[in-house]
């Protein structure tokens, strides 16, 4: 979301700078900087300024709970680790500090004014009549672990390191035309390619694996015979809409809601209105006296202007939906009937209304249920954050979930032995499950020793967990998942014949062997690709990326590849390319300034980089791995 706010106040030139940025996040890592400074308990060192544990953990949080939003709960923290997300979450920090300290030097930085107008203009933060809302601001605040102050700190450096970066990058780099088009012959060239797919199922049958076989197999892929770690959780939710029924709402607030918002509850009376329009007053009153002598209004319009009947009609409007000299002569009129010629800018019009909806007004008494709902939800709403304090406070004064429930007169839930995706043991999904992301993300971060956690629902509500039991991922007995594994040994086998047949065949092909009747031998067709580009648009369904990849690194026409088919059906292709299309002069013309714009930003980033390298030398980085490793413990 702070990425949201950031984009959203920043020129063109800066976001893709930013862009640019993240993605040497990811490329470069963090090994280039100098390792373990003394014996202080900071992560890191960036010139004057340091990385504290505390400030590195939350970063990192913020890092893993980005990626779940992204991927759904099911994300782990052990996969975070695989990713080399700490490594990710410090280089980031890290590049922070050093632009910021670049920005300072050079005397750059953001004025409360630019953090005012980035807040207040963050579509986040707007709420329906969109202006700022406190409330939504405030649950952002908690949602991401940031203080008000942190946050507006965060923003002010955010500001400057991008005035710094756009000043220095932001329009320098072009890339050269003949770059551009040897990109765009290498990018849009196509190739067709003559194949058969070698189906494993019409292939002979591979032998039974023996019980040596099976166990050795087992052994070496324990992840797929593992029964997932399981999780018992109870919980309980409060929610605004549930809260505003027991608001206290007296007959007067209600009464000062509707007067102030009185406008809200009329309906404006609506017309179906004609119109024919004239150059000249005297056009117009000689079709109104022919509409008085009795001919239609759809005859004269067709007589006069050339109109058919459905180019008169105005719709069903309110008065507000037109100009006013029109708007009062047509709400003037009785059904039915003609005006007289009334002025406008565009000319003299003859009005005729032909339905008229008449409006009303709801009585205070018609709508005091709803305003008193509407008073309560928003009363709910506001005591909401209130509450979380409350809550919170009862928490850390040691208050079971059990306990805090009762106070506020709500029933505990309980889910027994779900796995991560929120499925049962049978792999059925368990539909009483709060529909919260963060739900199942945080009931497998927690511990049953962990004291009852607070989870913010998008709605402004809340929900309460306490994990109960932990029942660990666990590898199956191999009695218990056999048939799984003579299944998976018998389709690597059919798979390992498939690409030896086609290895065999390649080779006859090579010798001059026919395609077409290779295909013949083993039951299959020869068939010829669709024009394939290097990006895969259009391609076979049946090719693979491999085979793909093996057609396009093929130097001339009639050269034979093979590689594995497209899963899920499976199995082995051979091919022979048979043609070579360069692309239409016009297509590379069509697609120069995108591709200009691509090439430049890459070469944008490659001098962002070399730019953090010397401020690195500059300024000075070092890291406490020890220090690193102990806050990056999730």
């Amino acid at each position: 979301m702070l990425q949201q706010m950031r984009s959203g106040a920043a020129s063109w030139i800066a976001k893709g700078l930013m862009i640019l940025l993240v993605f040497s996040f990811a490329i470069w890592g963090i090994a280039d900087y100098v390792r373990g400074f003394g014996s202080s308990g900071d992560v890191a060192k960036v010139g004057s300024a340091t990385i504290g544990q505390a400030e590195f953990a939350e970063a990192l949080r913020r890092e893993v709970n980005a990626l779940r939003r992204q991927f759904g709960p099911a994300f782990s923290t052990e996969q975070a680790r695989q990713l080399g997300l700490d490594e990710t979450a410090l280089n980031r920090m890290i590049e922070d500090r050093l632009y910021v300290q670049a920005a300072s030097n050079l005397g750059i930085s953001a004025s409360d004014a630019q953090v005012r107008d980035m807040i207040m203009n963050a579509p986040a933060f707007k709420g329906m009549g969109g202006q700022f809302d406190r409330l939504a601001f405030e649950q952002y605040l908690r949602n991401e672990g940031y203080s008000e102050g942190r946050l507006v700190a965060v923003l002010r450096e955010d500001i400057a390191r991008t005035q710094l970066l756009g000043s220095l990058f932001g329009s320098v780099v072009q890339a050269p035309t003949p770059m551009v088009n040897a990109v765009l012959q290498y990018r849009l060239q196509r190739r067709l390619a003559e194949y058969i797919v070698i189906d494993p199922a019409r292939l002979p049958a591979p032998a039974a694996p023996g019980d040596a076989q099976i166990e050795e197999y087992y052994k070496a892929n324990p992840a797929a015979f593992t029964a997932p770690e399981r999780r018992t959780v109870a919980w309980f939710d409060l929610t605004a809409a549930q809260r505003a029924a027991v608001m206290t709402v007296d007959d007067e607030e209600i009464r000062e809601e509707y007067n102030a918002n009185q406008r809200a509850y009329v309906t404006p009376e609506k017309r179906s209105i004609e119109q024919v329009v004239f150059t000249t007053e005297a056009e117009a009153k000689a079709a109104a006296e022919a509409i008085a002598k009795g001919e239609s209004f759809a005859a004269m319009a067709a007589r006069t202007q050339k109109l058919k009947p459905e180019d008169l009609s105005l719709g069903l409007v309110t008065k507000n939906d037109l100009p006013a000299a029109i708007a009062n002569a047509a709400f003037a009129l009785e059904k039915d009937k003609v005006s007289e010629p009334v002025i406008s800018p565009f000319g003299f019009h003859l009005l005729r209304v032909t339905a008229i909806e008449a409006g009303a007004t709801r009585s205070f008494d018609e709508v005091k249920t709803e305003l008193r709902n509407q008073i309560g939800l928003r009363k709910a709403a506001d005591g909401m954050v209130k509450l979380r304090q409350q809550i919170d406070d009862q928490i850390a004064g040691g208050a079971t979930l059990e306990e805090i429930a009762k106070a506020q007169t709500q029933p505990i839930k309980q889910a027994d032995a779900i796995d991560a995706q929120g499925s049962d043991a049978t792999g059925k999904p368990l539909e009483a499950l709060p529909k919260v992301p963060a739900f199942l993300s945080e009931t497998f971060d927690l511990g049953p020793d962990a004291e009852p956690h607070i989870i913010d629902t998008a709605d402004g509500g809340l929900i309460v967990l306490k994990v109960l039991a932990i029942q660990p991922a666990a590898l199956k007995p191999l009695a218990d998942v056999k048939p799984q594994v003579v299944a998976a040994l018998t389709e690597r086998a059919r798979a390992e014949a498939a690409t030896e047949r086609a290895k065999q065949i390649a080779e006859r092909l090579r010798s001059g062997g026919d395609l077409a009747r290779e295909a013949a031998g083993i039951g299959a067709t020869m068939q010829l690709s669709a024009p394939l580009t290097r990006g895969g648009q259009p391609a076979e369904r049946s090719f693979s990326p491999a085979v793909l990849g093996a057609v396009f690194n093929a130097r001339q026409v009639g050269e034979i590849v093979t590689g594995p088919a497209a899963a899920p059906a499976g199995g082995a292709i051979v091919a022979r390319l048979s043609r070579i299309e360069e692309p239409d002069a016009a297509l590379v013309a069509r697609q120069q300034d995108q591709t200009a714009q691509q090439l430049a930003g890459g070469m944008t980033q490659d001098l962002v980089q070399q730019y953090k390298q010397l401020l690195q030398k500059e300024i000075g980085v070092s890291i406490n791995a020890a220090a690193r490793a102990q806050a990056a413990n999730f």
